[in-house]
């Protein structure tokens, strides 16, 4: 007969999922406690975690243990070590540390808003042809996820759209001819904030006259 002999405490860390979006738009968060060597599932529990803006569940075997978090709201989730942690390995060595690294995420399930308007420094009635609109949100929205196709223009062609200000978009337009010059959002308008929770505009669109007539609003 043999006896495996283990005086070795194992050796543990704390860190995001690889999986794991940073900003993130679903639930839960989820963590990854791995160790050095086999560890005994039912010393690791919910208690050993101490979770801020959400409730913690653990799940997993041998070195590596999923520990996700629910989210209260939205915000940061973070995962700490509780008080009462303690794991161990089968031999009964036990662990009452473990290395933190990258424990916290930024939790964003809600969707921005947005408004289409005129910029506000944009004289109407202007006689330049190049006019000016801003894309308003209530946060800062991906670049990448706004695009020509996301506009229709009357009597204009887009020129630029200037992400800068990622809650402040500047979108320039070249007007074609004399007249009023539109845009509105289009049809195929979705736009995403930096966690990917996507809106679609209000339906207001802002009109501007590059000649001598009044503004005209929708």
């Amino acid at each position: 007969r043999a006896v495996t002999y283990d005086t070795t405490i194992p050796v543990l860390t704390l860190t995001q999922a690889a999986t794991q979006a940073d900003p993130a738009k679903s639930s839960p968060i989820r963590f990854t406690l791995t160790s050095s060597e086999a560890i005994d599932a039912s010393t690791v529990t919910a208690a050993d975690f101490s979770a801020t803006n959400g409730t913690v569940a653990v799940t997993g075997s041998g070195t590596t243990f999923t520990v996700s978090v629910t989210p209260a709201t939205d915000g940061t989730v973070s995962l700490a070590l509780s008080g009462a942690f303690s794991v161990a390995d089968p031999a009964g060595n036990v662990a009452t540390d473990a290395t933190l690294d990258d424990t916290s995420v930024t939790y964003d399930a809600t969707a921005p808003v947005v408004t289409l308007r005129q910029a506000m420094t944009q004289a109407d009635p202007t006689s330049g042809s190049s006019i000016r609109f801003r894309l308003v949100s209530s946060e800062a929205l991906d670049a990448s996820s706004v695009t020509a196709a996301d506009f229709i223009v009357t009597n204009g062609t887009i020129g630029s759209i200037d992400a800068s200000n990622a809650s402040n978009l500047l979108i320039t337009v070249t007007a074609t001819t004399q007249g009023v010059v539109s845009i509105a959002p289009s049809g195929a308008f979705s736009v995403a904030d930096v966690a990917g929770n996507t809106t679609s505009a209000d339906r207001k669109s802002t009109r501007l006259n590059s000649s001598h007539t009044d503004i005209s609003r929708m």
